[in-house]
């Protein structure tokens, strides 16, 4: 979880605070199918099913049925696997000195960016074993829209970098023509 994670880019000469991704449990339930269908291809390889069973173990054009099934699981796994970890490589959170920013997509890129100056709160969610694995959810909230930064390692430290740019403005220079603002009571 640094700035030089991966590749960086330069936003009109902004300073890049952090690049990170989401962790892995983003696509937790594509992970448990590529566990469960290695489970039941380990399984029908071991032809397990027929050792409990009186029924023979059909051949199909030379294959046995359970060695043609459990080809068919360990492509399901490899689709769960490939899945998986597109959706989580082509994630990415940017948090410059002026906005943050959420990048997703392959084919449909999608790109949100939320400047500090619209920010109203910025909220971390964690469940119970998110607490314990140090995983959780950072909710920026600009009133009319939210956003969410999924399943970030380390989210305390993001809420707190966040919170003290709340509500900050992105340019503090001289105002043109060189005038001074005028004074506030």
């Amino acid at each position: 979880m640094s700035a030089a994670d991966g590749q960086t880019m330069s936003y009109s000469g902004e300073q890049t605070l952090l690049v990170t991704r989401p962790t892995r449990l983003i696509a937790l339930r594509w992970w448990s199918l590529m566990v469960l269908a290695l489970i039941i291809a380990g399984a029908l390889a071991l032809r397990l099913p027929w050792l409990f069973s009186s029924m023979s173990n059909p051949t199909v054009g030379g294959l046995s049925t359970s060695t043609i099934l459990a080809a068919l699981f360990l492509f399901i796994a490899l689709v769960a696997f490939l899945v998986a970890e597109l959706k989580r490589k082509t994630t990415r959170y940017v948090i410059t000195d002026n906005k943050i920013i959420r990048e997703d997509g392959i084919l449909n890129k999608n790109t949100v960016m939320i400047p500090y100056t619209q920010l109203e709160r910025v909220d971390m969610k964690q469940t119970f074993g998110q607490r314990i694995l140090r995983i959780g959810t950072i909710v920026v909230d600009t009133g009319d829209d939210t956003m969410d930064l999924d399943m970030i390692s380390r989210p305390a430290q993001v809420q707190e970098l966040l919170s003290s740019r709340l509500g900050r403005r992105g340019w503090s220079g001289q105002p043109p023509g060189g005038q001074q603002p005028p004074a506030t009571r």
